[in-house]
């Protein structure tokens, strides 16, 4: 998979002494009190919720009262240490690759998930899930998109100072695979402040694709 590199980036993260932000590739991109807010929006006091690589909480611990139940699904236990521990929350240690849900959810998340996959490995992981939402269901999908083309960074970066992928796909072809793999309506919202947006070819987005 072309997520290897993002994989032992996150592993060596994860192993390096984490603090709630770790789940961040900079302290600069915690967003979460947007992200919350967004979530919110698609959600009631009934909803059901699963939180694919759910990382530290850092979003999830500021709302997940205001829900009925929210199952996290985390790779990394060193992360996941952070999420709080309330009978509304349920965390699994896994892989989301590998992960099988025992159940069906109102809201499915990936936020800052797909673009550590290639086209090939993100439809993947849109149709297996797809399979897990409730009648009416959403699938919320946020991280940077590309602006006017896909934007691939392989290799060492020099921000980071170690090897890294992530493959950031033009926004408008990312909405039509949804569609094609049977999402009936598709909408992407601008949703974080203009100063949020560090890079011309690249833009944060959050897309809802509703069956």
């Amino acid at each position: 998979m072309d997520n290897k590199q993002s994989l032992t980036y996150w592993k060596s993260k994860a192993e390096s002494n984490p603090t709630i932000k770790a789940s961040k590739v900079s302290d600069r991109n915690d967003f979460s009190d947007y992200d919350r807010d967004f979530i919110l929006k698609y959600t009631t006091k009934n909803t059901t919720i699963l939180d694919l690589a759910a990382g530290t909480g850092i979003t999830l611990n500021k709302y997940y009262d205001k829900v009925k139940h929210i199952t996290a699904v985390e790779k990394f236990s060193q992360f996941s240490d952070f999420i709080v521990k309330a009978p509304k929350v349920t965390v699994i240690n896994s892989d989301i690759v590998d992960f099988i849900p025992d159940s069906t959810y109102d809201v499915i998340l990936m936020f800052g998930v797909t673009h550590y996959f290639n086209k090939e490995e993100s439809a993947f992981l849109y149709k297996k899930y797809k399979k897990f939402l409730n009648n009416n269901g959403k699938m919320i999908i946020k991280h940077q998109f590309g602006v006017k083309e896909d934007v691939t960074v392989e290799g060492y970066s020099e921000e980071l100072k170690c090897n890294y992928y992530s493959q950031y796909r033009q926004i408008d072809s990312e909405v039509e695979l949804l569609k094609s793999l049977g999402f009936t309506a598709v909408d992407y919202t601008d949703i974080y402040p203009k100063e949020c947006n560090r890079w011309e070819n690249t833009h944060f987005y959050a897309i809802v694709a509703s069956l």
